[in-house]
């Protein structure tokens, strides 16, 4: 299953990013702290849940919150005090519009 996107709102250290990606190799470079391990993640999550024996949310809280802490912590609510998160991974899978949303 090739990503296509991954959107991240008021998630981890992201107040609002939006990541596409390319058929191939993409490379992820940044600073210490600002992301990349999350952005890992957030594919590998995608990917498993794309088996179907897990399902996406299931399996983020689980790489995110293995000690079973609250799932909360992970909003950002440095700046504008939402407490919602949201998450949107985009795939190349086969559906009617050639693309499936996780």
């Amino acid at each position: 299953m090739p990503l296509t996107r991954i959107e991240a709102e008021n998630f981890t250290v992201f107040e609002d990013i939006t990541i596409p990606f390319s058929k191939g190799l993409n490379v992820l470079v940044g600073e210490n702290g600002m992301g990349k391990t999350h952005i890992m993640k957030l594919a590998y999550a995608a990917c498993q849940a794309s088996k179907h024996d897990v399902s996406f949310s299931q399996k983020t809280t689980m790489l995110f919150r293995p000690d079973q802490s609250s799932i909360g912590r992970l909003v950002n609510r440095n700046k504008n005090g939402n407490n919602t998160a949201k998450i949107s991974v985009e795939s190349g899978c086969s559906s009617e519009n050639g693309e499936c949303r996780i």
